[in-house]
């Protein structure tokens, strides 16, 4: 018998949002409470409206994030790792692999996690 995930609001009722970045988020167990998690939403949601960011991730989109929020590029990346280590400590990991598309047998990079969100979004 095949999984059935059930992600709130992807329901097809009119009342009900899109799922967004922050909605994905939350579906993955992240707390907003976290640093890194406006930095994630905002990245993802960029990635998810133009794949080509994902390629100078380091030298561009860390850097446009930290100008965004006012905190260093360094930072946007350790908070992008402190968050993904969040996720991942999680026994459960089924959500995560679907998302991704495949099995996980180490939490992801922060390209790979931030890539995955943003095709799963697309």
């Amino acid at each position: 018998m095949p999984i059935v995930y059930y992600v709130p609001d992807q329901e097809t009722a009119a009342f009900q949002k899109p799922l967004n970045a922050e909605r994905l988020l939350r579906c993955l167990g992240v707390s907003g409470k976290l640093s890194g998690f406006p930095y994630a939403a905002y990245m993802i949601e960029q990635v998810k409206e133009d794949p080509e960011r994902i390629r100078l991730i380091t030298k561009r989109l860390y850097r446009e994030t930290a100008r965004k929020f006012g905190v260093s590029p360094e930072s946007v990346e350790r908070d992008l790792r402190t968050l993904i280590r969040s996720c991942w400590k999680r026994s459960d990991h089924s959500f995560l692999e679907h998302v991704a598309g495949t099995t996980l047998h180490h939490p992801p990079t922060n390209s790979e996690f931030i890539d995955m969100l943003a095709a799963f979004l697309r």
